[in-house]
């Protein structure tokens, strides 16, 4: 019979927000049950952070990471990876071998509300960076027009009509 190996495992998950603002709790419960189906005990687990990506990542351009420390078998690390590929909600995954856990990990998850997570994608980003240039080019335009009545006002006044016998007033002056 083969030896059983437990060792304690950390991992950082960057998870969809989307996902994150339809609920954190479920979807945390959601995380840690892919952990626990296959035998590992989740030692802790909590949100880290909420931030911008670096690039996209299935269009997304933030994400919340989630910090989970767990031991499980040698033997179970393949299958718990493998579930974490196939999961829509994790876009990338990072699981690698600790000597012990921190106790910063058991401190208590900070509060947040879910629905202040900012889903930021690629194509919104581009409508809003298309919207930004139309809006600087009917400013432009505007102030192309301003500057055209400016200068029509600014404008010499034609000259005053010809006096009788076609002389000019000046002309007539000097008379």
């Amino acid at each position: 019979m083969p030896s059983v190996t437990k060792r304690t495992y950390e991992a950082m998950l960057l998870l969809d927000n989307r996902e994150v603002r339809k609920g954190w709790q479920p979807l945390k419960e959601q995380m840690t049950s892919l952990f626990t189906k296959h035998g590992a005990e989740i030692q802790s687990c909590k949100r880290w952070d909420e931030r911008r990506l670096a690039y996209p990542i299935q269009r997304q351009l933030r994400g919340t990471y989630l910090l989970i420390y767990f031991t499980a078998d040698t033997s179970a690390l393949g299958p718990i990876r493998r579930d974490l590929e196939f999961s829509e909600p994790v876009l990338r995954h990072l699981t690698q071998a600790i000597d012990e856990i921190p106790a910063t990990a058991f401190e208590p998850e900070a509060a947040f509300d879910e629905s202040q997570v900012r889903v930021e994608d690629v194509a919104a980003r581009r409508e809003a960076m298309q919207a930004e240039r139309e809006a600087a080019a009917a400013a432009a335009r505007a102030a192309e027009r301003a500057e055209r009545a400016a200068e029509k006002s600014a404008e010499p006044a034609e000259e005053a009509p010809a006096a009788e016998g076609g002389e000019t007033p000046e002309a007539a002056k000097k008379e």
